[in-house]
C-alpha cells in the first residue's frame, strides 16, 4: 500500500527547483556582480540548502516507508543529489510503488 508524500507534491517539485537554483547560482558565479550583496548571497545559499534538506528527508522518509526496491541507493542519491534524483522519483514515483 502506497502512502501519501509527507509534503504534497505540488509543493515539493517548486521546493527542489527553488534548491537546485539558489545552490547553484550561489555557488558557481559571484552575486556580487549582479548587486546581491554577500549576506544576500549567503542568506539564498543557505535557503537553497535548506531546501534541498527538507527534499532529502521527504523522499527518504517515502522511500522506506513504502519499502521501494534499492531504497538504499535512492537514500544514496537523494543524499547527493536532492533535487535532480528528487525530481525523477517524484515524477515516477507510481511506478516505482508498483514495482515494490
Amino acid at each position: 500500500m502506497a502512502t501519501k508524500l509527507l509534503i504534497p507534491e505540488n509543493i515539493l517539485i517548486p521546493l527542489m527547483m527553488v534548491g537546485l537554483l539558489f545552490t547553484f547560482f550561489s555557488v558557481s558565479f559571484d552575486l556580487t556582480s549582479f548587486g546581491i550583496s554577500l549576506m544576500a548571497g549567503k542568506i539564498l545559499q543557505m535557503f537553497g540548502l535548506i531546501a534541498n534538506f527538507i527534499v532529502a528527508m521527504v523522499l527518504i522518509v517515502d522511500v522506506f516507508k513504502n519499502n521501494v526496491s534499492a531504497k538504499y541507493i535512492w537514500t544514496f542519491g537523494f543524499l547527493i543529489f536532492a533535487p535532480i534524483v528528487g525530481y525523477f522519483y517524484v515524477r515516477n514515483r507510481e511506478s516505482y510503488l508498483a514495482q515494490s
